[in-house]
């Protein structure tokens, strides 16, 4: 696992001027942090965009009605920050739907995003620009650490592949939601379907590319992604019947492919959360 002490922030750089271009006045990427109740975390979530080597970014922090003290906390990181906006759900709508509000008021060429309990390495976005730059890939994404709820190591890393594809993606999802760096050109409006029984980041990946972009990764380890302990059972089976619907009301794939895909699915699970393990 990565050096922890690379996402804390000074006071200085929290207060460092916003950089844009001079003529449009909009950032290069625009930040999407969906939060609901993640007072333990969102600071840390938020430090790391804010310490980020490219600076010519907005964060947009967008909470779900939390019960807890995610809505203060957010509103001080904005008080400290001229990058930072914070919206507001009037009641708690889901985070597709919370995801799918911080993009519409998005200013971005590029769209980043980033769940409000995960948090990046300060070279996160410079590498994955570089690598957008350099091959006109829509779709960037990269390789994590998994952590626990204190930040100790859950497992090794996660490596993703250099390149994935509609194909490969039926069977192995290598594409997660706080990795990931779409172009904004690619995006429709509202483009997470907000049915709370389908894997909406999933069926987002290959409705992208089904229509041809492109997607590339950064083997490089760029970001943590937190695993809670009271989630993962019962994330896991979620996540299996929406990859199924998915398959078969969305992807409108047969039976017999939506089995051989969803198997495939089943048993890179397995290996990724087992063969993992330290």
């Amino acid at each position: 696992m990565r050096d922890m002490d690379a996402v804390a922030v000074h006071t200085n750089s929290m207060l460092s001027p916003p950089l844009r271009d001079q003529k449009s006045g909009t950032p290069l990427v625009s930040v999407v942090m969906p939060a609901y109740n993640v007072a333990p975390y969102i600071e840390k979530a938020a430090k790391s965009v804010l310490s980020q080597s490219v600076g010519d970014l907005e964060l947009l922090i967008v909470n779900d009605a939390s019960t807890d003290d995610t809505a203060m906390l957010a509103a001080s990181i904005a008080a400290q920050d001229a990058r930072v906006r914070v919206l507001t759900n009037e009641s708690n709508c889901g985070v597709a739907v919370t995801r799918n509000r911080g993009i519409a008021a998005a200013r971005g060429t590029y769209i980043a995003l980033l769940d409000g309990d995960d948090y990046w390495y300060p070279e996160k976005l410079e590498k994955q620009l570089a690598l957008a730059e350099k091959t006109g890939a829509e779709i960037i994404y990269c390789s994590y650490d998994m952590v626990e709820e204190r930040d100790e190591p859950w497992s090794r890393a996660f490596i993703v592949p250099p390149e994935t594809s509609y194909k490969k993606m039926l069977s192995r999802n290598v594409i997660s939601c706080s990795t990931v760096l779409l172009k904004t050109s690619a995006l429709q409006p509202s483009p997470f379907g907000t049915a709370k029984d389908y894997s909406e980041d999933f069926l987002l990946w290959m409705q992208l590319l089904e229509s041809g972009n492109r997607a590339v990764g950064c083997t490089e380890v760029l970001a943590a992604y937190r695993l809670l302990p009271q989630s993962r059972s019962s994330k896991k089976l979620r996540c299996a019947r929406g990859r199924w619907k998915v398959y078969r009301k969305k992807l409108h794939l047969s039976f017999p492919r939506s089995s051989i895909s969803f198997l495939s699915y089943a048993c890179y699970g397995v290996k990724k959360y087992i063969g993992l393990r330290r």
